[in-house]
């Protein structure tokens, strides 16, 4: 059984839009993220994953990089080939880590003095991923996805 083709070209941009956000997403966890009381400042990786049990290095790994990764691979599955399920996917997965991301960005503010490059990507990457996901969602709009003939 062949799966659902869509009849017309569709914008890529949307697409391009979210893997560039995912991607300075992952590279803004390594970036000075914030400073506390001192005049250090750490990556969000540094923060996260420092600990001695391997548990807990690994919780916070898939805790940075899962959703990014999750995004990443939907929108290179469907970005050559259109694909029906593409968009749901990807709006599903976008929401639910952008609102996530969004929420702990935002929670964590008054926790540092001063803010650094890293948050500010990372926050910008975030909405990066959610234009690029209403871009896709307006080109998916104006593409038809026929059903194959059997």
């Amino acid at each position: 059984m062949e799966e659902p083709r869509a009849t017309a070209p569709r914008s890529v941009l949307g697409y391009r839009l979210v893997l560039v956000g995912a991607v300075g997403f992952v590279v803004g966890c390594f970036l000075p993220y914030a400073e506390a009381s001192t005049a250090h400042s750490w990556s969000l990786y540094r923060l996260i994953t420092t600990g001695e049990a391997a548990v807990a290095v690994t919780g916070g790994h898939l805790y940075l990089f899962a959703g990014a990764a999750v995004i990443a691979l939907i929108v290179l599955a469907a970005w050559k080939e259109p694909r029906a399920w593409a968009f749901p996917a990807l709006a599903a997965a976008s929401i639910v880590w952008s609102l996530t991301w969004i929420g702990i960005l935002l929670g964590g503010y008054g926790f540092y003095t001063t803010l650094n490059v890293g948050y500010w990507l990372m926050l910008a990457c975030v909405c990066a991923v959610i234009v690029g996901t209403a871009l896709v969602w307006t080109s998916s709009r104006r593409t038809e996805v026929v059903e194959p003939e059997e």
